[in-house]
């Protein structure tokens, strides 16, 4: 088979001192950390960039949507960024590209389903698509100093890969999610002995899927759901409903082969759920009888008992379709008695909160719910376990290894597992948040510190929410707000009647009017400080807030948002 190589024109030899012949490996996301996976591989003049995911905020980012991992520092090296190489299309992943990629604009290599799922995404944000190069498992990339290849490993999203990535220091391994899984539904099981090949002149570093270090044994096959499917939707009267993360295409897959068997017709609902499918569809990894697939508008014109649903928001999440649904907010979809909810996804550690409300709202609804605390068979997960990564490592044999994609916790449980397979402390690597391991051919260290923040997607801005607005939103969330309108005479500049207050979220006016009226005087004492000449009103409202919040810190033990407005009158 002819090899496939992509040489981007601009790369060039480097000639560096000594001290310069350092390979840096910095995690810009995915250390301590399930999602937001990003990690930047520097040697000299050259970068690449190893995925770029979306995070999920946790209960304290009111109104956020989405976390993006801080790019600050590569923007600061743009002219040595040689591109992005993509290992697989979850979103954790691949997600912030189409927020990020704008203040790039470098080449982005991808396999062809990640490769789909960009261009999708791309397209919805009306960016260019010339920059997304779609991989096999023979291309071969030159990126400066650093040559690329690929290798197919197991997971819950066909075309997954690890990457074998050759530096000036030595080989790396960079084996993002994976798991050990011989019998497939996707039928792409973990090349063992491409692995085996790769290492064989020996490995300096290892990066690999940490997030199941503390479950034992190995995970057992997908291929049981299908059945478990068909097991409970045989017995459904009304609706079948499944619910999955809108990239597991395999799960997907598994539905639509229910929904033939039970002669039930299949709608897809939810934007990224349409998406991915047809994306996957086009490209050849889903496929369905004709006919089998309806258009959501058509959902009234079959019998409940003629219908299977596949939806997104299987985490809760709560502008999802499940979520609309399940609180009668849906345009074209209402549960009723004798539906069926089966949840084919675990909730990740920061939507627990919100997968289990979900579940609690359609059981109160008296509609059945099945997921995996009550039911077998219903979701596998594609990370491996703690025996499946011992067998990856023993494969691999490198000199040091790092745990990625996994929290703190897991990180030193991942480093007990290696114990088994005699790796000491110090040749495991647990990177703290922000740290910069360096790797030259005498052994690793770890280097500076790089300051990084969470960059916030709230609705269409990204980045312009930031550690203040959500303090703020955080106090108006627990303790309210107090808003004090100050009538002021445009001609004179004075106070041109009586200062008003109103609270809202932190004491009810109508039970309150004592405290109230009591906030009032100290408005008007805090005025009276300034009885001569035009006011200066931005001095006057910082002293109006210091004030108030003194006085109701000192009478409730609370601090609501204090908002004076200057009206002109």
């Amino acid at each position: 088979m002819k090899m496939k190589s992509f040489k981007p024109s601009f790369s060039k030899p480097n000639i560096l001192s000594p001290i310069t012949q350092t390979l840096r490996v910095i995690p810009l996301g995915g250390v301590g950390d399930v999602t937001k996976n990003m990690y930047v591989y520097e040697y000299g003049n050259d970068i690449i960039v190893v995925d770029c995911g979306i995070g999920f905020p946790d209960e304290g980012m009111l109104g956020v949507d989405l976390v993006l991992p801080d790019i600050t520092y590569l923007k600061e090296r743009i002219h040595k960024v040689r591109g992005i190489v993509v290992t697989h299309g979850h979103d954790d992943h691949i997600g912030g590209l189409p927020y990020l990629w704008p203040q790039l604009q470098v080449p982005i290599y991808a396999q062809k389903l990640a490769a789909g799922f960009l261009k999708s995404k791309f397209s919805e944000n009306k960016l260019p698509l010339d920059k997304i190069k779609t991989t096999d498992l023979t291309t071969q990339l030159t990126l400066g100093v650093f040559k690329v290849g690929f290798y197919p490993v197991a997971h819950s999203v066909p075309d997954s890969t690890g990457l074998i990535i050759d530096t000036p220091v030595g080989r790396v391994i960079h084996q993002s999610d994976f798991k050990m899984d011989w019998t497939p539904v996707n039928n792409q099981i973990t090349d063992v002995k491409k692995i085996t090949e790769a290492a064989k002149d020996g490995v300096v570093l290892m990066l690999i899927d940490g997030l199941r270090s503390e479950r034992r044994g190995m995970n057992p096959s997908e291929r049981p759901i299908e059945n478990t499917f068909f097991e409970i939707g045989n017995r459904t009267q009304g609706k079948v409903i499944i619910t999955t993360n809108s990239s597991s295409i395999t799960r997907i897959q598994q539905a639509i082969n229910v929904a033939v068997k039970l002669n039930r017709k299949v709608a897809l609902i939810g934007r990224s759920m349409e998406n991915n499918f047809q994306v996957a569809s086009d490209l050849g990894y889903i496929s369905s009888p004709p006919g089998l697939i309806i258009a959501n508008e058509e959902i009234k014109r079959f019998a409940d008992d003629n219908l299977m649903l596949i939806m997104a928001g299987s985490q809760g999440q709560p502008g999802s379709s499940l979520s609309r649904a399940a609180n009668n907010d849906h345009r074209l979809v209402t549960f009723k008695k004798g539906d069926v909810v089966i949840v084919a996804s675990d909730p990740i550690p920061l939507s627990m909160n919100t997968y289990y409300a979900l579940i609690d709202k359609l059981s109160r609804s008296g509609i059945d719910v099945y997921y995996s605390d009550i039911q077998e068979h219903l979701h596998v997960s594609g990370h491996a376990s703690s025996e499946e990564i011992k067998l990856m490592v023993s494969l691999v044999r490198p000199n040091y290894i790092m745990p990625i994609g996994t929290t703190f916790r897991g990180m030193r449980a991942f480093a007990r597992l290696m114990k088994d397979l005699g790796y000491q402390d110090d040749k495991v690597i647990t990177l703290d948040t922000q740290k910069v391991l360096l790797v030259t051919k005498a052994g690793v260290e770890i280097g500076e510190h790089i300051e990084t923040q969470n960059v916030y997607v709230d609705g269409l801005g990204v980045g312009d929410v930031g550690t203040i607005v959500l303090r703020d939103r955080q106090v108006l969330a627990e303790e309210g707000i107090v808003v004090v309108i100050l009538p002021i005479d445009y001609q004179t500049g004075r106070l041109a009647g009586e200062a008003d207050i109103i609270s809202r979220g932190f004491v009810f006016e109508k039970t309150s009017e004592e405290l109230l009226a009591d906030a009032k005087k100290v408005v008007d004492s805090a005025l009276s400080d300034h009885k001569e000449g035009p006011l200066d009103w931005r001095f006057v409202r910082s002293h109006i807030e210091e004030n108030l919040e003194k006085f109701f810190y000192e009478e409730t033990k609370r601090r609501p948002m204090i908002l004076p407005v200057v009206v002109e009158v």
